[in-house]
């Protein structure tokens, strides 16, 4: 990877992703210039160059997924539904397929595929609707298409579908998805970080809801401070959520929306939790 800080390269793969779509904008290039306005935060942008996408290209599941999780990072819930249910529909019986990134790509993207993005993103977006059921078959199913010594995709699917059994009540089958996360993992063995893993671990009671209100970035070079408080500080808050400690939850919930990690969905789950306790 080339030299400099986090936001000179992703100025850098910015730049080249703009000048690669601007003279070829191929399905490739499309996708990877949204993506990459999605990465700086630029949402709506990205929203606009998949829409364009779409015209040329209106079967493209790519472009469906991509945007339908920019309408999540906008929330527009409805309409990120759609695409990702789309998206899952045209991608029904399809081999494993890793997402690509572009030419001169300069930031830390760990490969993952189509078929985990689609319906991680999917399970997301039903969670957000409060469409309990349909969260947690689609989580099930993201689980399917983890590989075993993929821990960051198994705890983020174990969390959110421990998360979503909770809030239905359904506290018997949430207890069994955390008997079957591993013990014992280092923090090395997550390329994004092991947030969903502490607040798995939490919720089976062996780190305290404090020892998650503090975070550090470990080795991982992806997501900001504020991105982790996000993701962990959710996970402690839904806790007292639904289990009935209401003013902490607000709590936590609150102190989530002072940071600026607004595109975390630990952030955007904590705006909609707090919208609804009002």
């Amino acid at each position: 990877m080339a030299e400099g800080t986090l936001r000179e390269r992703s100025q850098r793969t910015l730049e080249a992703a703009e000048r690669a779509h601007r003279s070829d904008p191929t399905l490739a290039n499309t996708v990877w210039y949204g993506r990459v306005l999605g990465f700086r935060n630029r949402f709506d942008e990205a929203i606009d160059v998949f829409t364009a996408g779409l015209e040329q290209h209106p079967d493209s599941f790519e472009l469906l997924r991509q945007r339908g999780h920019r309408y999540i990072s906008t929330r527009r819930f409805p309409e990120a539904l759609a695409d990702l249910q789309r998206a899952a529909d045209l991608i029904d019986g399809m081999e494993l397929w890793l997402e690509p990134d572009g030419p001169d790509n300069e930031l830390p993207v760990p490969p993952t595929s189509i078929q985990f993005n689609t319906y991680y993103h999917l399970g997301l977006a039903h969670y957000l609707l409060r469409q309990w059921d349909e969260a947690a078959a689609t989580y099930r199913l993201c689980r399917d298409w983890v590989a075993d010594e993929d821990y960051d995709g198994i705890t983020a699917c174990a969390d959110w579908l421990y998360m979503t059994l909770r809030r239905a009540g359904d506290d018997q089958q949430a207890a069994t998805v955390l008997e079957d996360v591993p013990a014992g993992l280092a923090d090395e063995q997550f390329l994004e970080g092991p947030s969903y893993y502490r607040r798995l671990r939490m919720y089976r009671g062996e780190l305290a809801p404090e020892d998650l209100l503090n975070p550090d970035r470990g080795t991982q070079a992806i997501h900001s401070l504020e991105t982790i408080y996000a993701t962990q500080g959710y996970g402690v808050g839904n806790w007292y959520l639904y289990n009935g400690d209401l003013d902490r939850a607000s709590a936590v919930f609150e102190r989530i929306l002072e940071g600026k990690g607004t595109g975390a969905f630990g952030y955007i789950a904590a705006e909609l939790d707090l919208s609804e306790m009002a």
